[in-house]
């Protein structure tokens, strides 16, 4: 993934739809952060995991087999929270972000995480900037 910032503002204007409202139209998504927070939470856990184990061993290319174990893990949090939705938000928000795929190329790779780390970032950045409620 080469521009997260870019794809991810993308996949969230793709979630954006217009309401027609007393006082005018105006843009919804109807993602909320609380749904995918436990995901969102999980991820950050493993980015300070990954951080501290990075402080601790200086050069190193491939993740350890626990890390790796606990990144294909975060499929399985956010397909919990997909199916839980009984609107299909979310499952609609895993399709368009491409999550699973996203997940799947890290493989052991620090760098692939680190991106997809990016990206989850940026997507809860533009979830909010086009009033994504808390």
């Amino acid at each position: 993934m080469e521009d997260v910032g870019a794809t991810a503002e993308e996949v969230i204007t793709k979630l954006v739809h217009t309401v027609h409202g007393e006082n005018g139209d105006y843009d919804k998504i109807d993602l909320t952060t609380g749904q995918i927070r436990k995901f969102l939470t999980a991820v950050n856990s493993l980015t300070s995991k990954i951080e501290v184990y990075k402080a601790q061993n200086e050069k190193f290319e491939k993740l350890p087999e626990n890390f790796v174990m606990e990144i294909k893990y975060l499929k399985v949090k956010i397909a919990y929270q997909a199916g839980r939705d009984k609107n299909k938000t979310v499952k609609n928000f895993v399709k368009e972000s491409k999550l699973f795929e996203c997940i799947d190329k890290i493989g052991d790779s620090l760098t692939e995480y680190e991106n997809f780390a990016r990206y989850i970032e940026a997507l809860v950045a533009y979830h909010k900037f086009y009033g994504g409620k808390d």
